[in-house]
């Protein structure tokens, strides 16, 4: 029994050291990707070829290993195509090594397409609930295996089985908590270098602006005054465009503005549903403009905690974006409603030209525009004002087809 034991740690050590050398000679942009990642996909197949080559055989047909645990990985951390390659790997190193073909093939088909389904409420939840949610989908096979012994009468390989269930089920919870530090402490480094961006720009900001925009009126006001002398009429459209044009650059100087000065008002409990009214009211007629029509799902008695001035910021950027995205004739669905959380959930959808998967990664970082004469700077502004209030935005977007903004706020009563 101890030199099984003995033979188990081995297997533990060799796991979590393979795991800890991939996270070492793998870079950060490699967990980005949306195609196929086959380092994580070597690393399981690895673990699966030791683990399933130099198992540890009770009698013949009990089979105990670590293949469960590449198996669990690469459907949870890869995806569908690293979770079924993994799959097919483990049935052809069974068909060569000391395993029932045949019970490989049953249990771990089905036991594949339940992680298939379960993958996507992981992605979701807390490490902590992660935890728990595959501690339990992982021990439905010793119990069934156990109630399987002692429905045949095999009640001697229970102590066995128990411990090397145990071992397995650290090791497993010691996998995913590497594997989760190592992406808490990629999320945290992306916000900081976030952070020093919108530092820079604010620096810039409160350096620049002032100096930048009292001369800027000057010259405004001097055209101004020139409208008012007998000018030809291409001269006259001259100057109004140079008055066009100082507006639009003080627009920007304004959010610049926004993004540099601090917060230093106390937040107050509002009414979203005003607020949320208040801003389609003011877009309505530029969406008529464009022949857009506005629809309205907003639900009554929402509040929340906040300024209410920078959420209709927000909420006039956002509105502002959908219809300049979307195409004559178009539709918008300005929605508001308490979620299932209790937070409080406003959406705009739109049916304009939607975004690609690399322009929604980018959204929200300074300077990045998808119109022609855009700073990126709403968006910017936006995200900075619902991340101070401790919310979130969520955007989905596929070109053609349209793009949703869904921001979250703390819901008060």
């Amino acid at each position: 029994m101890v030199e099984t034991i003995h033979h188990l740690i081995l297997h533990v050590v060799f796991i979590l050291f393979t795991i800890l050398l991939f996270q070492m000679f793998t870079s950060e942009s490699d967990r980005d990707t949306k195609g196929f990642p086959v380092p994580f996909l070597l690393m399981n197949l690895i673990v699966l070829a030791v683990t399933m080559v130099f198992p540890e055989v009770y009698s013949s047909g009990y089979v105990y290993d670590f293949k469960v645990i590449p198996v669990i990985l690469a459907f949870l951390y890869g995806g569908k195509r690293v979770g079924i390659s993994t799959f097919v790997a483990m049935l052809v190193i069974g068909w060569f090594t000391n395993h029932v073909w045949i019970f490989l093939l049953g249990n771990y088909a089905i036991y594949s397409v339940l992680l298939i389904l379960v993958s996507a409420y992981y992605r979701k939840v807390s490490w902590k609930n992660k935890l728990l949610l595959i501690s339990g989908f992982y021990l439905f096979i010793p119990v069934t295996r156990a109630i399987y012994l002692v429905m045949n009468h095999q009640t001697e390989q229970l102590l066995f089985m128990a411990s090397s269930t145990s071992i397995i089920w650290i090791t497993l919870i010691l996998s995913i908590y590497l594997i989760e530090n190592r992406l808490e402490q990629i999320k945290v480094k992306k916000e900081l270098i976030k952070a020093e961006k919108f530092n820079v720009v604010s620096e810039l900001a409160a350096s620049v602006a002032h100096e930048i925009r009292n001369p800027m009126t000057t010259v405004r006001g001097f055209m101004q005054l020139l409208l008012r002398e007998e000018l030809t009429k291409e001269q006259k459209s001259f100057i109004d465009i140079s008055i066009q044009e100082l507006d639009h650059a003080q627009d920007v100087i304004n959010q610049y503005l926004s993004l540099a000065k601090p917060q230093t008002e106390e937040y107050e409990v509002f009414s979203l549903t005003e607020t949320m009214n208040e801003s389609v009211d003011v877009m309505s007629t530029y969406a008529v403009m464009n022949s857009i029509q506005i629809h309205q799902k907003i639900e009554n008695g929402l509040n929340i905690k906040g300024m209410k001035l920078e959420v209709k910021q927000v909420l006039l950027n956002l509105l502002k974006n959908a219809i300049e995205a979307v195409k004559e004739n178009g539709e918008i669905t300005a929605a508001a409603s308490r979620h299932p959380d209790g937070r409080m959930l406003i959406t705009i959808q739109d049916n304009g030209i939607g975004m690609p998967p690399e322009q929604l990664k980018v959204l929200g970082r300074p300077y990045y525009s998808t119109k022609e004469k855009g700073t990126g700077l709403g968006l910017t502004v936006s995200y900075q004002i619902v991340k101070r209030m401790k919310g979130e935005i969520k955007v989905e977007s596929e070109p053609g087809v349209g793009t949703t903004f869904s921001v979250f706020f703390p819901g008060r009563t």
